[in-house]
């Protein structure tokens, strides 16, 4: 009876291995062209197309200081797609469902504070320096006393400036309940203002997106959850980013 086997089980293992096979063959190509899958009775072709969507209106922010340049583009179905740019860095780039997204958006202002000390001290120094040339130094003082008081007044110009290179200001668009950083604008002192009407119309495409997709709260944070998960598959979100907005949105369930 085993002998009797024999045949059937490789046949049934062929068959398995070409199967195998087949369905590797069309995941590979599942993202980028059309495949056809055949079966003894028919065959059917299927085409696997990235999604493209009109822009409506288009935003670029740059900082040459930095380097970096983000572009924001409002696009139709109410999406919004980030393209962000650094120097010396791949760009990154994602599109966001609107209707998931705060539309409150959030203010960041980061003072480059160590430089800021540097500068305090070496103005203090400088100060002093100044002042013991001008009134107390001895004329053999005065040989070392103004060139260190200008030495420190260089230093102290100098710290001032990389204080405000590294202050940067951040606008963001969080997730509604993962808070998760969805859309971020960063740049040095006035990326605030220079950002404001880009963010009007993102608020306004997020009403717009709302009004037109009214659901119930468990389909909507169900939805959100997938959307934080598409947008973790495209690089937008790290694992930490993501975990943490997985777990408010549960909470958000109770």
């Amino acid at each position: 009876m085993t002998e009797e086997m024999h045949p059937q089980v490789a046949a049934v293992l062929k068959q398995a291995q070409r199967l195998q096979s087949l369905m590797d063959d069309q995941l590979a190509k599942m993202n980028t062209a059309s495949f056809t899958a055949t079966d003894e009775s028919e065959t059917v072709e299927v085409t696997a197309k990235a999604v493209t969507r009109k822009p409506l209106i288009k935003y670029q922010l740059r900082s040459r200081a930095r380097g970096s340049v983000t572009r924001v583009t409002i696009l139709e179905g109410h999406f919004a797609g980030v393209n962000i740019k650094r120097r010396g860095m791949r760009a990154q780039e994602h599109t966001v469902d609107l209707r998931f997204v705060d539309p409150r958006p959030i203010g960041i202002r980061k003072v480059g504070w160590p430089w800021m000390w540097v500068a305090i001290g070496f103005t203090l120094l400088a100060a002093a320096a100044g002042t013991f040339a001008i009134f107390f130094a001895s004329p053999f003082a005065l040989i070392w006393a103004v060139p260190t008081a200008i030495v420190f007044g260089t230093f102290t110009v100098s710290s001032y400036l990389m204080c405000l290179y590294f202050t940067t200001e951040s606008v963001l668009f969080v997730s509604q309940h993962g808070r998760a950083r969805f859309i971020t604008i960063t740049g040095g002192l006035g990326t605030t203002r220079a950002a404001r009407k880009c963010a009007v119309d993102i608020v306004k495409h997020i009403g717009a997106a709302r009004k037109e997709s009214k659901q119930p709260r468990a389909h909507y944070l169900r939805d959100e959850m997938r959307e934080h998960t598409r947008l973790f598959g495209q690089g937008a979100l790290s694992d930490k980013q993501y975990a943490e907005a997985k777990l408010r949105i549960l909470k958000a369930h109770d």
